[in-house]
């Protein structure tokens, strides 16, 4: 898993602030692409399995079903474009418990604006993964 950052001024005092939360655009294993005629993107994929999230040798209390970013075969890029928050419950092995914001997939979207320097946005992906790892 990675994570992304961005500065922000939403919050009551109106103050510009920086924000960090987890995130996994794809999991990176590999998959074949869709060789449906006239399918030429698979935006957003569900994961088939419940996965448990992994933080620095800590385990996600719960279960989740992400959604990932899926492939563009013309030639695009396949980014997030709906996405929402929530605090995930890791639970490390002295005990201790860990509240950290994890960046949840609603949607993804196929694009030609592709950053330059991140190959991510091209890699396969799998949803049948069983772990993503942080």
């Amino acid at each position: 898993m990675g994570f992304s950052t961005r500065v922000t001024n939403r919050n009551q005092q109106c103050e510009m602030v920086k924000q960090t939360r987890l995130c996994t655009i794809r999991p990176c294993e590999n998959e074949e692409l869709p060789d449906k005629k006239g399918k030429k993107c698979i935006r957003t994929k569900k994961s088939v399995r419940a996965v448990r999230y992994e933080y620095k040798n800590c385990t996600s209390v719960q279960t989740y079903r992400p959604r990932y970013c899926g492939l563009c075969s013309d030639g695009r890029c396949c980014t997030p474009h709906n996405t929402k928050t929530i605090q995930v419950e890791f639970r490390c092995p002295q005990g201790k418990v860990l509240k950290k914001p994890v960046m949840m997939i609603n949607t993804c979207v196929c694009h030609n604006n592709c950053p330059q320097s991140n190959v991510v946005f091209f890699q396969p992906l799998d949803p049948t993964s069983s772990e993503a790892k942080i």
